[in-house]
């Protein structure tokens, strides 16, 4: 074994011994650095793009969402579909497939898809910032239709409901692509769809159990890294 190689070694298992551990929780709850290195690994590689659709645990302590549970593969040799479907093998659930388009979109059975499924007449995307954050969380969350769905039927978090409070770094980074134009008649999938032309990597849809037994609904995005690599065996 050469000394990079049991350096990377050295920095896998406890990752790999961690993921283990993970399969005695119910569902979700791999941290966002792991997700991040497994999945947005196979995504940057391939520069490919698609959507992440599950159950997580919502720790509102943390400061990025939770993924499902996830398998550190031994090594990286297969097509992106194949790579993901062994990654989330630990995940029954968990479906990978891909859209005649190249999309990857990964989805777990059980999850339900209402919020995504919600049509915008008109949505104007307003240029204001940039980056996909914002483009998604004061953009397509915040129009009409949304709120009121999120409303009607209960689906937190309530801050959801309002104005954007908070603002990423990146949307004043005048160096980052701002996403414009408008849609007519689309669904939530649709436009969050859209910010990839721009942005190429995935879009999370996070659901969570919340504490007043309803469901709480998150949406993330994980742009492609331009060099990125998987961890080498």
């Amino acid at each position: 074994m050469t000394g990079a190689t049991a350096r990377t070694a050295s920095k896998i298992m406890p990752l790999l011994f961690f993921l283990a551990s993970c399969l005695g929780q119910e569902r979700g709850g791999t941290p966002f650095g792991n997700g991040r290195t497994l999945i947005g690994g196979v995504f940057s590689r391939a520069h490919a793009s698609g959507s992440l659709e599950y159950w997580g645990v919502c720790n509102f302590k943390e400061p990025y969402p939770d993924y499902p549970k996830l398998r550190a593969l031994p090594n990286q040799e297969g097509s992106p579909v194949e790579l993901l479907r062994a990654t989330f093998s630990v995940d029954p659930e968990m479906k990978v497939s891909q859209d005649a388009d190249g999309k990857i979109r990964m989805i777990e059975a059980d999850v339900p898809s209402d919020l995504l499924d919600v049509k915008i007449h008109h949505l104007r995307f307003s240029a204001k910032y940039h980056g996909p954050a914002m483009a998604i969380n004061d953009d397509i969350l915040q129009s009409p239709e949304v709120v009121a769905f999120r409303k009607e039927h209960n689906l937190g978090p309530k801050s959801y409901w309002g104005p954007v409070k908070a603002f990423p770094s990146e949307a004043f980074a005048n160096l980052k692509p701002i996403v414009s134009g408008d849609l007519y008649d689309v669904t939530v999938r649709q436009a969050l769809d859209y910010v990839l032309r721009t942005f190429p990597g995935f879009w999370l849809y996070e659901n969570c159990k919340s504490t007043e037994g309803g469901r709480d609904v998150y949406f993330s995005f994980f742009e492609n890294e331009p060099s990125a690599s998987l961890p080498q065996n």
